[in-house]
């Protein structure tokens, strides 16, 4: 590897209009861009009445992939993240889109939340414009959703995704083409409605600064400068202009007469046109400044500084173990356990996945607090479903998916409906989390004698101090249960087995 790309960092952001690759340094906190790549692929606009994405649009995409996969390729593994956001969010076929495209990529793909989206662009926001610390109102229209977020310095106070954006709005609002006042006041009412809920609690937290970001508000003020409509930025004056011009031009085809609009950008424009338009009405904005950063520029800013990860994840799962009132002491104890048997495997488990493990432990017996009676299967549910700033739908669903089997029946459907990276993954860390909560059985830890264990194939063989496991009679019996559950997972459990003969618990 070329000792130029270990200090490069690359961001992938599959949205719902265009799919966008980033590659750059970090210095001395700064993001220095060093490549780019944009393919307007549009999927939200191959989403079919079933919410599947056509054939067409799964093919478009793949072919961009393919193109970045090759700036990709020297750049560390570590340094690498490729999100998707709102149309891989609600496309019924995303799973078949993900296991190609990370086939395609040799890299994990993962699916944010918009409420993570916002968060990570409001970073990619806040880095760009570090000379301007104020308090900021961000914003972003994307291709299926829209980010609102209020924040100072880096860190996002408030922060929400609304379903809106250019895309979604051009094909609903301005169908065959069509713009007249009509369809631009049905498309206004309506984001003045999505917003509405959210709009006094906003102003009541305020802001100094107004900033917008990615695709749709750097063209609207790109087209507001190249007119003399807005001597920067985005201001109401020249938006009114800009919707009287749309409207007398009446198509969007007829929009190429617009100065300073791209032919890429022309069939989805005027979609967002009403969204920025009930942007600036709902919020009483008298101008939008641009920015630069947006989510690509987000997530390269907290890989290339690691304790602020850290430090998000761990919040994330210590606000819900306290929500929930987790026993703490004995996921400490379970995490122990688990220690142990890393150590005795000789497992090299990337940190990345060893902290899903943590944080499923910790989490593991989050449903307790809820119900004794198939808590495994109610801390799954709320895993999967909580807000947890830090982590992808896909790590969230790989430690919903722990929590769900870490104890009785391993299910074959559960594990059915993860990809083939996640099954990896979840599979290892399956038979750590099983083996330490067995082991923990008491709620306390006390070393387990163990004097040999292998993992090869898909044998697990473990050597365990006999007048110990006698001692221990619960322990024995779950791991006599264990020993019927793993061939569920592929797996066969062998406890105390030397030479050829099993000896039998």
């Amino acid at each position: 590897m070329p000792n130029s790309s270990k200090n490069l960092y690359a961001a992938i952001d599959l949205g719902s209009n265009s799919f966008h690759l980033l590659v750059a340094s970090f210095k001395s906190g700064q993001i220095y861009p060093i490549d780019s790549v944009k393919h307007m692929v549009r999927m939200a606009a191959g989403l079919d009445a079933h919410k599947n994405i056509s054939d067409e649009y799964l093919e478009k995409a793949y072919d961009s992939l393919r193109l970045m996969s090759e700036r990709i390729q020297n750049i560390p593994d570590s340094h690498i993240r490729v999100v998707g956001t709102n149309t891989l969010r609600v496309a019924k076929n995303s799973a078949e889109f993900i296991r190609k495209a990370e086939k395609i990529l040799n890299h994990e793909i993962e699916i944010i939340s918009g409420r993570e989206e916002a968060r990570m662009l409001y970073l990619g926001v806040a880095q760009s414009t570090r000379g301007n610390p104020s308090r900021k109102l961000v914003m972003d229209i994307g291709g299926g959703s829209t980010e609102l977020i209020i924040g100072d310095g880096m860190k996002p106070h408030k922060r929400e995704s609304l379903y809106m954006g250019c895309v979604s709005y051009t094909q609903k609002y301005f169908k065959d083409g069509i713009i007249d006042k009509h369809n631009w006041k049905k498309a206004v009412i309506h984001a003045l409605q999505e917003l509405n809920p959210y709009v006094q609690e906003y102003i009541n937290q305020g802001w100094s600064h107004s900033v917008g970001a990615s695709g749709t508000l750097r063209a609207t003020a790109a087209i507001l400068e190249a007119n003399e409509w807005a001597p920067n930025g985005i201001t109401m004056e020249g938006l009114k202009l800009l919707k009287q011009q749309c409207i007398e031009l009446g198509h969007i085809d007829k929009l190429t007469q617009v100065n300073g609009l791209s032919e890429d950008r022309r069939p989805v424009f005027i979609g967002g046109l009403a969204i920025v338009y009930a942007l600036m009405k709902a919020f009483r904005l008298d101008q939008i400044d641009v920015s630069l950063g947006a989510l690509r520029e987000g997530l390269i800013y907290e890989m290339s500084d690691g304790p602020q990860t850290i430090s998000v994840t761990k919040r994330s799962i210590r606000k819900l173990t306290e929500q929930f009132t987790v026993d703490m002491q004995h996921a400490e104890n379970v995490q122990r356990y688990s220690e142990d048997i890393i150590q005795h495997l000789n497992l090299k488990i990337r940190r990345r996945i060893l902290n899903l493990l943590k944080g499923a432990i910790k989490l593991h017996e989050i449903g307790l607090s809820i119900a004794h009676s198939q808590y495994h299967k109610i801390g799954a549910f709320l895993v999967n479903h909580a807000d947890m700033p830090g982590f992808s739908n896909q790590q969230k669903l790989v430690m919903a998916t722990l929590i769900r089997l870490h104890r009785r029946k391993i299910s074959k459907s559960v594990l059915s409906g993860l990809t083939d990276r996640q099954y990896e993954v979840v599979v290892q860390l399956l038979v750590i989390l099983r083996l330490s909560v067995v082991f923990a059985r008491n709620r306390h830890h006390e070393p387990v004698p163990i004097k040999h264990m292998s993992w090869r194939h898909h044998k697990v063989c473990i050597e365990i101090d006999t007048e110990w496991l006698h001692d221990h009679p619960l322990i024995k019996a779950d791991l006599k249960d264990e020993m019927k559950q793993w061939p569920n997972m592929g797996l066969e459990l062998v406890i105390n087995q030397p030479q050829k003969a099993v000896i039998n618990l």
